[in-house]
């Protein structure tokens, strides 16, 4: 079983036209994209998707002792608790909440772990759900990973059109979705040992939102 399927709208406002001539030049965005802090339910190892769990005593402690290691001028994030919390905790300015950046909806998965699933509906639960075929993998009866992909998708697209580095607080799900619109991982495989989701990712958006990394694993200050 592929480990890398574990650990665990609103919409942005219109975009001014740009010209041209103002779009040539200009340099690529940066965006950092960051997990939220831990909950009880990461570490009972249930899965929580959409369920809107909150961050746990431990996990404000973890963040709150943490700050950003660079400088943003746009803040985002997931509409989740748990992703409020963080940004509250790390002292980012008002985000701008987006659904996009919400966790993989599991469905009726949610709430569970890795061992009641495979007792409820057998040792082949995620074969069956296409955890051998990418994209087309959807847990539970939530959301397909390919659906997932394509908001991120359109996230990054709009982050792009602006000037001025950001910062996105999101999920896990979230993350290994830009690590692989960045990297073509065609996640056959377990999840990149290189890609650290406790650390910041950073990605380097062209102007049409096709992202690259900019920086892996960047710490933040405080670790």
């Amino acid at each position: 079983m592929c480990r890398w399927w574990w650990s665990s709208i609103y919409e942005l406002g219109a975009r001014p036209v740009r010209s041209a001539e103002a779009s040539r030049g200009r340099r690529s965005v940066k965006l950092a994209l960051l997990r939220h802090g831990p909950t009880d339910w990461n570490a009972a190892g249930r899965i929580q998707g959409h369920t809107d769990i909150p961050l746990s005593d431990a996990g404000l402690a973890k963040m709150a002792a943490l700050r950003l290691p660079l400088q943003v001028t746009r803040v985002y994030a997931s509409p989740m608790l748990r992703a409020r919390q963080t940004s509250e905790a790390l002292g980012l300015p008002a985000p701008i909440y987006d659904a996009r950046l919400m966790e993989q909806n599991w469905g009726v998965w949610e709430g569970l772990t890795r061992d009641e699933i495979l007792t409820k509906d057998g040792e082949d639960a995620f074969i069956k759900a296409g955890s051998d075929q990418g994209e087309a993998f959807r847990p539970g009866g939530g959301e397909s990973t390919g659906e997932l992909h394509a908001r991120v998708a359109s996230f990054l697209k709009d982050v792009s059109q602006d000037e001025g580095d950001a910062v996105a607080v999101a999920h896990l799900g979230v993350l290994r979705a830009a690590y692989t619109l960045a990297t073509g991982w065609d996640m056959a495989t377990p999840m990149p040992a290189e890609l650290d989701v406790s650390k910041i990712l950073v990605l380097s958006l062209s102007r049409d939102g096709a992202p690259k990394i900019g920086r892996l694993n960047l710490d933040f200050l405080g670790t």
